[in-house]
């Protein structure tokens, strides 16, 4: 059993993602807000971590917390699932990890299926 915070505003698709992980056998977390985020991972210590990108009033908090989260906790696995590349012509994907920039494990776009989230997060954890 992995402990996983799920980060993202929108209260449905945080809830759907956290029952998901929840039926997997994970104990589960959720931060609606991006101004609380980078706390909570603090305080919680989770092994892994489902990061969403757009949040109300900033379109890339997502890249932004990533970058503050891993500077803090290196170690700590990071799953990018967003719906940023409905919206923006650049087309996000694997190939854009970079340490600096980028710096998570996994890109996934939005909607994601179960067993590939309990897979990633069984994967990248080891639980």
């Amino acid at each position: 059993m992995a402990r996983v915070l799920v980060i993202d505003d929108d209260k449905d698709i945080a809830t759907t993602t956290s029952l998901m992980l929840e039926q997997g056998g994970h104990k589960v977390e959720t931060e609606l807000i991006e101004k609380q985020a980078v706390a909570h991972v603090d305080s919680m210590k989770p092994d892994c971590l489902v990061l969403d990108v757009m949040f109300p009033g900033n379109s890339e908090a997502g890249f932004e917390l990533s970058r503050a989260i891993r500077s803090k906790h290196p170690t700590l696995p990071i799953i990018m699932v967003t719906s940023v590349n409905d919206y923006s012509t650049l087309k996000f994907s694997n190939k854009d990890i970079d340490n600096s920039w980028l710096p998570i494990d996994q890109f996934v776009n939005k909607p994601i299926k179960k067993a590939e989230l309990l897979g990633l997060v069984s994967k990248l954890t080891g639980k």
